[in-house]
């Protein structure tokens, strides 16, 4: 069911549009766009001054001093209410004017409505992603589902501020004005604060993160000592050298802090385990019923092996699972119900759908797109999954996420799991400063059917997910992908598309060891470029050295692979695991084309496969002999799943004439390191280190890793190994 907004314009505002459709026709998503009108010598600041309707802003400006910034130079957006929205702000603050509000939160408003790039209503996304100058989330929503009186479709921001249709798209020569028909008012609360205000519908589970004193864990927000020491390190580097490409690296402004809580509703609860929660219980009843739950999908030998409640305390000599396994120890994170809230709770913020999942260069013809997360379940790992029904023709919600989803496949007997379906929270703030939680319609575990079932599967784990700050802090996923490399990539003013490439100071990313002569360097998102969503991470340096954890998989063994883009100026890098040696060094200069790899291809990045397209050269047998031919030399051809290029540039499409799956082109392919045995509530660790001389330079490029567990691993035919 459509939701319709009748647009808050006073007369002003009436007469405002009916001036600019008439004598300067704005923009609509039908026009091209060299029609759209401009206001040729016309700032920010002018545009505020010239239209009555903006008054009541105009006055915010300048009592936050910013009109001489809206007059400035530049490539902005700027949402500005009209004066029916800061009336009814007015009245909802209890503010008699303009007047009353401090100056200090007018500066406030004015930097929630900037962002620092233009951005265009027809270039949005349905669900868009940006960052104000607050360094807070601008999120617009354009999905149909919201209308004006018009019947026209709405770009909701921030699920309460629409775009008035009738005046967006307006350039001016510093960039665009979206008149939105109110306020946007930033939540700078933090993650306990904003539960607090909107728990009603899911109070089970808050009273649950009371008890269990996780609600207090969700107050850390930005890490102050980085504000000091990272003035040790230049704001910007020199020019390095990655691919065939010179970059300028940002350092990162700031090291926050932030969760995603994935929370099941306590309708879900009385709905789907009517035979343990009703709502005439009492609140101690239902946290005893929910302590119940997580006992047993955590009452395994295996789940006591991997989360150490096997081992001994050695004050008390008795196990950890003797200890803390009762309803009195509930704070402990030995304790069931801890664990299984633990496992709820993401270790990263994801304001909005728009970052959950990196969709770009998926083929979902073969794949869904795919993110494996760490949570704050130490050792365990969550499937984050946009499901699409040519995957999974039994999906109840196309093109939507899914929570540890599984096709039915060889590798879990053919039996579909569900997993659980993720929504917005409709009529309620679902994210602040470090928190923003999701409903999920069935509770969730790392138990026997995750780690069995769902995880039986060559796990393609992108590296820009492994590490928490990247998307705390907006280096993943930053800026339009579909905007090609340009000049912004050597500005210290961010690229036109938004986006920023950036180097990581030692020490800035959790679990991870560098020497002070290695650089971790990563280039923003383009969709034209062969690294898989896009990006990738480069560990720069003449002699580089860094060591970091293996993501949480079960224990067993694996076959654990690299994927990389081959080029003749990268590096050769020795691989360890946990310590040891893998083999002879990462050499990743040379392509699959080369003899010691064997690869069988048609040229650069033709197509290969005479059967499944017309220049194709090779028949399917060949490819599958020529596929074991590449594992025993220790080489996989890129997978089918993935692409680079896009056809469009409002979301990630596949097509034959403009883009290139990996497995067609001979420089992008996947390296087997080593068999790893997973030990249970062991972490292990992957060391990269250059055996270059010192006076030569190369990269050693992390794009993709893959953790295939042995017994499934294969090559030719329609194994794991193809797509």
């Amino acid at each position: 069911m459509k939701n319709k907004i009748r647009p808050i314009l006073s007369m002003g505002t009436v007469l405002l549009s009916f001036m600019l459709t008439t004598l300067f026709p704005s923009c609509n998503d039908e026009l091209p766009a060299d029609s759209y009108y401009t206001f040729t010598g016309e700032m920010m600041s002018d545009f505020l001054k010239n239209h009555e309707d903006f008054s009541q802003f105009r006055r915010i400006v300048e009592r936050a001093g910013r009109m001489d910034l809206l007059a400035s130079r530049g490539a902005r957006t700027l949402f500005p209410p009209v004066n029916s929205g800061v009336e009814d702000f007015l009245k909802e603050r209890g503010y008699t004017s303009v007047e009353d509000i401090p100056a200090s939160f007018c500066d406030t408003l004015v930097k929630a409505c900037l962002v620092e790039r233009t951005l265009y209503t027809y270039n949005l996304a349905e669900t868009h992603q940006e960052s104000n100058q607050l360094d807070l989330p601008v999120i617009i929503v354009t999905n149909g589902d919201t209308v004006d009186a018009n019947g026209m479709t709405l770009s909701v921001i921030n699920r309460r501020t629409a775009i008035i249709n009738e005046l967006k798209n307006d350039s001016v020569e510093n960039g665009v004005v979206h008149p939105v028909d109110k306020v946007i008012v930033p939540n700078t609360s933090l993650g306990s604060s904003l539960l607090d205000e909107n728990h009603k519908d899911f109070t089970i589970f808050y009273e649950a993160l009371k008890r269990t004193a996780l609600l207090d864990s969700l107050s850390r927000y930005r890490d102050d000592d980085y504000e000091v020491w990272k003035n040790n390190y230049a704001p910007f580097t020199q020019s390095m050298r990655i691919g065939n490409e010179d970059y300028i690296g940002k350092r990162p402004d700031h090291r926050y802090t932030g969760f995603t809580l994935l929370i099941v509703p306590d309708k879900v609860l009385y709905e789907k385990y009517g035979e343990r929660f009703n709502e005439g219980m009492t609140m101690d009843q239902k946290i005893d019923a929910l302590y119940d739950l997580a006992a047993e999908k955590y009452a395994d030998n295996t789940s006591a092996s991997i989360f150490g409640l096997d081992k001994t305390d050695p004050a008390t000599g008795k196990t950890y699972k003797e200890l803390y396994w009762n309803k009195t120890s509930l704070k402990s994170r030995h304790n069931p119900l801890n664990m299984f809230l633990s496992y709820h709770i993401l270790d990263r913020l994801f304001t909005s759908t728009a970052k959950l999942i990196n969709c770009w260069q998926i083929y979902t013809a073969y794949a869904d797109p795919t993110e494996w997360i760490s949570t704050l379940l130490d050792f365990s790992t969550i499937k984050l999954e946009k499901v699409y029904r040519t995957i999974d023709p039994a999906v109840e919600y196309e093109r939507d996420f899914y929570i540890n989803h599984s096709e039915a496949c060889v590798y879990n007997n053919y039996e579909r799991i569900r997993g659980a379906h993720l929504t917005i929270p409709e009529n309620a703030d679902n994210f602040s400063l470090n928190v923003a939680y999701y409903y999920v319609d069935d509770v969730l575990a790392y138990d026997p059917i995750m780690r069995n079932k769902v995880m039986n599967t060559r796990l393609r784990i992108d590296f820009m997910t492994l590490w928490p700050e990247l998307t705390n802090n907006n280096i993943r996923l930053c800026g339009n992908p579909t905007q090609a490399y340009n000049s912004g990539d050597n500005s210290e003013d961010g690229t036109e598309a938004g986006g920023y490439n950036y180097y990581l100071p030692p020490g800035y990313l959790k679990n991870v060891s560098i020497s002070d002569n290695t650089t971790f360097f990563i280039s923003r998102p383009i969709v034209y470029w062969s690294n898989m969503g896009g990006d990738v991470l480069g560990i720069l340096g003449t002699s580089y050295d860094v060591t970091f954890r293996l993501p949480n998989v079960p224990p067993g063994t694996y076959e654990l692979r690299l994927g990389y883009c081959a080029l003749v100026d990268r590096g050769i890098g020795q691989v360890y695991v946990d310590g040891i040696p893998q083999g002879i060094p990462m050499d990743m200069r040379y392509s699959a084309g080369d003899s010691r790899v064997g690869g069988l291809y048609n040229g650069g990045k033709g197509w290969r496969n005479k059967e499944e397209n017309s220049s194709g050269i090779y028949t399917t047998e060949e490819l599958e002999e020529n596929a074991r031919v590449m594992k025993n030399n220790g080489y996989y051809s890129g997978p089918k799943s993935v692409f680079y290029g896009n056809d469009g540039n409002d979301a990630p499409r596949y097509s034959a004439n403009t883009c290139t799956i990996y497995y067609n082109q001979d420089n992008l392919m996947r390296r087997k390191i080593c068999n790893v045995e997973v030990k249970p509530n062991t972490h292990h660790t992957i060391r990269l280190r250059s055996v270059l001389t010192s006076s030569e330079s190369g990269n050693f490029t992390l794009d993709y890793m893959e953790l295939v567990p042995i017994d499934i691993c294969g090559a030719g035919g329609l194994g794991e190994d193809l797509y």
